[in-house]
């Protein structure tokens, strides 16, 4: 049985240098002046964010780690955001929109109730216009309960702190921290918390995401089905992608 944490004893866990705490509040406002949101993205920060929070800010001067520039990528620094939400269903949609409107690195910590979401995105200068940041891919945790955490959630929670990331720069210090949560949605399928791997994971988990459709979809054209061949065919279909579904589980 896995033991009950709080909200501080998260950010407490990543094990941040006092230097780095900033609590600045961040106006929705500011999201909507320098953003690229459309009236779906406005609808959401409106109606379910109900505060913005700048918890941490790591830079060279904060956390000793040097900043990294290159014809591709430049991360400066790492932010931390903490997002207080009223209702969970869009939380996809507001962190692509203001992952979208960052132009460095962010770490965003989504709190519902006593859950929490991490989200975090790579990105990459954009080759046609060097002024602007592009995201390359998002990597969302899922929702996490805080009083109950399975066992695998609580070995992410132990082992995601930044003394165990590279200090070398801030793009290999966030390819650590992208690493774990990639990790963490690996543990969701295999009930196992694990870094090593020679696997592709995120190619995997994609993999997983379609064969997981594929089944449902299946399973529902089955249970419509009449013809005792045509059922026949389609409980072999389900089987196939079950097993390749169990095969990916166990590389990852």
């Amino acid at each position: 049985m896995t033991t009950a944490i709080t909200l501080d004893q998260f950010y407490q866990n990543m094990a941040l240098p006092e230097a780095c705490a900033l609590g600045k509040r961040i106006f929705k406002k500011q999201f909507y002046d320098n953003g690229q949101l459309n009236a779906a993205d406005k609808k959401a920060f409106v109606e379910d964010i109900e505060s913005i929070e700048w918890r941490y800010t790591l830079k060279p001067s904060t956390i000793n780690i040097p900043k990294h520039e290159d014809e591709t990528h430049e991360y400066l620094e790492v932010a931390i955001l903490q997002v207080l939400l009223s209702a969970m269903g869009k939380s996809a949609r507001i962190a692509m929109a203001m992952q979208k409107a960052i132009p460095y690195p962010v770490l965003i910590v989504f709190v519902y109730g006593g859950q929490l979401s991490l989200n975090v995105a790579e990105k990459r200068i954009n080759r046609a216009d060097s002024n602007k940041i592009v995201v390359e891919t998002a990597h969302d945790s899922g929702w996490i309960s805080l009083q109950e955490p399975e066992q695998w959630q609580t070995d992410f929670f132990n082992d995601f702190q930044v003394t165990n990331y590279s200090f070398r720069n801030f793009f290999d210090f966030y390819k650590d921290m992208v690493k774990r949560i990639i990790a963490l949605n690996c543990a969701c399928h295999t009930g196992q918390y694990s870094l090593g791997t020679s696997v592709d994971r995120v190619e995997a988990l994609r993999q997983m995401e379609k064969l997981q459709q594929e089944r449902n979809e299946t399973s529902n054209l089955l249970k419509k089905e009449k013809n005792l061949g045509t059922q026949v065919q389609l409980n072999t279909r389900i089987k196939q992608i079950t097993d390749r579904i169990e095969a990916i589980k166990g590389e990852l």
